[in-house]
């Protein structure tokens, strides 16, 4: 009975901790933050070299496991490796279904690790699989269309299996960067030893939260607007075209909005609990390669739709955003 009083005053620490941060007396003990893939720093207080090395890596002396693996920048990153594998097969499964997979599977594996968390933790971590599993399954089900699959047929063609590779790797190691906020997170729930002062760390919790799921429900929304209006147009046997009903009204690319406000929210979220400077460049590095991906994508499809509709959908342009609706 005692134990489970003791579990139990745990657990409801941890949660406050989560939310509020550390009060200006407090004790920084790094019990609260478990072991990182990088060399762990010393928490104690010693030479100066521990202390510079410190502020550097992550202090994580606990391991997360899952069925006796440890959870580490590592382990995510081969879980990422395995989940995009396919694209050897197929070369646009490296950032379509492959991407969804490996965000999926870290974040399942991550959450499976924990056995003390906080609730924001697990709805960070609940967020990242969601928006995962919900971008594979639409990839996986979204209507065939001719322009598409040629096109796509024309990518696959171009790359050799060593090209292949390079791109394999280089994308899972972007994948595992991007999840890195989400690692921190549920490995250090009660921000112990956070770069971030603690009368702020519940408030970048709650507003990173709330964009990570904000940017769920407008991908969503949006995925599933476009592939309703595409599957009526091959139902009625029409000419393709693009959607311009709803949040397409007012930006273009209203899904690639709802996946940045994803990856910003969770590093928003994130970021009290990373601790150390080489972490929190790795989360950001990760964070600001999907976005630039994004806006990548937003330039070339624009470019594609504006050759293939012509003088009407530039006109689409002129009264639309890109991602962001235009004021």
């Amino acid at each position: 009975m005692q134990s489970r009083v003791l579990i139990a005053l745990c657990l409801a620490a941890s949660a406050h901790a989560s939310l509020i941060g550390a009060g200006p007396g407090s004790i920084r003990t790094p019990l609260a933050a478990p072991k990182s893939a990088f060399p762990a720093a010393p928490a104690r207080r010693t030479s100066g070299l521990d202390r510079s090395i410190a502020s550097i890596m992550p202090i994580h002396p606990i391991t997360n496991k899952l069925l006796g693996v440890p959870i580490t920048e590592a382990t995510t990153f081969a879980l990422s490796l395995l989940a995009t594998a396919p694209g050897f097969n197929s070369f646009v499964h490296f950032f379509s279904t492959g991407y969804g997979l490996s965000m999926a599977a870290m974040a399942s594996a991550t959450m499976g690790s924990t056995m003390i968390t906080t609730p924001a933790a697990m709805v960070h971590n609940f967020g990242c699989a969601v928006h995962g599993a919900r971008l594979a399954h639409f990839v996986t089900n979204r209507p065939s269309w001719k322009s598409r699959d040629d096109r796509l047929k024309e990518i696959d063609a171009k790359f050799s299996t060593g090209k292949r590779a390079k791109v394999w790797v280089a994308y899972s190691a972007l994948y595992a960067l991007m999840f890195t906020p989400c690692l921190a997170h549920i490995r250090n729930p009660a921000f112990a030893n956070s770069l971030v002062p603690a009368k702020v760390r519940g408030p970048m919790v709650a507003a990173g939260l709330a964009i990570q799921w904000a940017g769920i429900a407008i991908e969503t929304v949006s995925d599933n607007a476009k592939q309703s209006h595409k599957k009526q147009l091959l139902e009625a046997k029409k000419k393709d075209t693009w959607l311009e009903t709803g949040l397409y009204s007012k930006t273009r690319h209203p899904n690639y909005l709802g996946e940045a406000m994803v990856h910003a929210g969770s590093l928003l979220a994130g970021a009290p609990a990373m601790t150390g400077v080489l972490q929190a460049a790795g989360a950001a590095l990760g964070t600001a390669g999907i976005s630039f991906s994004l806006l990548a994508s937003v330039k070339k499809y624009d470019a594609i739709a504006e050759k293939k509709y012509g003088k009407k959908y530039k006109e689409y342009m002129a009264r639309t955003g890109g991602m962001l609706p235009k004021l």
